[in-house]
């Protein structure tokens, strides 16, 4: 056996079948001028799901695909699929169904197979080709899963481990008393670093967790005080900032989750950590958009319904962005400065995808950048 054979594990109780199925599997490799990229396949056939459990459970042997009968002597229906997927998670999973089964087929796949065949339509060549995607889609969903087991790793390390160790770092600096004003200098860079390294984790912390998620359930989020909650924050944190509040949110419901927060305080410290004057000056104006309106902003959606939206406006009066890099700076691989804070619009704009938002980034006048923030309304 070369290493680049594929085995496959074909499950099947009826004889002539499983040769018709083995026979398909292999007649691709035979003809190596027409087909000069087939893959060369091993089959080994089993009659039940009790023996070609013990193939896959066994440590000797490894399989790439199983072709998978849904009605074997011991065994029916997706039940069969549940026991391979729990005896072998790693192999791929092609289920074998009878005309008029394809509403079983489909549901295997909800169980954990890669893909199904009726058995009155395979032909050599989709039969080939139906197990090769198969290991294609097993492989990137695994690859999935280490990831995301990755991500639970790092968020854990960031969450616990750094912050805390920053968090400790701010605490001894706090306490520490200046006797001269070149050490009080020193005592202040220390502690805007460490608040630097726990806003970031906590960022970064935040965009590894809905990274993590695959689906995000939407609640009904009061904007007006998740928003008083963090101005009041930003306050106290940063004492030489002015932060104006406009418009009423105290009513407004929207479309959002726990990290409603976490969006609105990374726009407001982008607003003061990329501002390059000694006063930052930051307007919030909050205001609704209203179907029928044509001064309002809305969003032509299927249908061509016009979706309104909850508009958070949030200006700076720093450098601006340049209009080449407007786009940019809500990617992932954007940096902006080398202290890595680009990866706070890139958290927003993730959050603002979820909640099915808009975001727009524009100038300020006189100067400065505009982050619009559009939510929709909750019903």
């Amino acid at each position: 056996m070369t290493p680049s054979t594929r085995r496959v594990l074909l499950v099947e109780d009826n004889d002539s079948d499983a040769q018709l199925y083995a026979a398909m599997l292999q007649e691709l490799q035979a003809d190596m001028v027409d087909n000069p990229t087939a893959t060369p396949t091993e089959v080994e056939r089993v009659k039940s799901l009790e023996p070609g459990l013990a193939e896959l459970t066994d440590r000797e042997q490894t399989y790439d695909a199983v072709l998978l009968d849904l009605n074997l002597p011991d065994s029916t229906g997706l039940e069969t699929v549940d026991r391979v997927v729990d005896a072998d998670s790693d192999v791929a999973i092609v289920v074998l169904t009878s005309v008029g089964d394809q509403r079983l087929g489909t549901e295997a796949v909800d169980k954990g197979a890669q893909d199904f065949l009726i058995k009155d339509h395979v032909t050599p060549r989709v039969l080939a080709k139906t197990v090769t995607y198969a290991q294609t889609r097993k492989a990137q969903t695994k690859q999935i899963e280490r990831q995301r087991n990755e991500l639970s790793v790092l968020n854990w390390l960031i969450r616990h481990e750094i912050r805390n160790d920053a968090s400790i770092i701010l605490g001894w600096a706090s306490a520490l008393e200046a006797d001269s004003p070149s050490e009080q200098r020193s005592l202040d860079r220390i502690e805007d670093a460490s608040n630097h390294i726990v806003t970031l984790t906590e960022s970064v912390g935040e965009l590894i967790s809905t990274l993590e998620d695959e689906r995000t359930e939407l609640d009904a989020v009061q904007l007006g005080a998740v928003l008083d909650a963090e101005v009041t924050h930003f306050r106290e944190n940063y004492e030489s900032a002015s932060v104006s509040l406009t418009g009423d949110a105290s009513d407004a419901s929207v479309k959002a989750n726990q990290f409603l927060g976490t969006v609105l305080r990374n726009v407001l410290l982008n607003a003061v950590d990329h501002n390059d004057t000694d006063t930052p000056s930051i307007e919030i104006d909050v205001h609704h958009s209203a179907a029928g309106d044509t001064d309002a902003e809305t969003t032509t959606i299927e249908g061509d319904a016009e979706q309104e939206y909850v508009w958070v406006d949030i200006a700076d009066n720093g450098p601006g962005i340049p209009a080449e890099t407007k786009a940019s700076v809500m990617e992932k691989a954007y940096s902006g400065d080398a202290d890595g804070t680009g990866v706070g619009l890139y958290l927003v704009n993730k959050f603002m995808q979820q909640y099915e938002g808009e975001i727009r980034i524009e100038d300020s006048s006189p100067r400065g950048t505009v982050v619009r923030l559009g939510f929709v309304p909750a019903a």
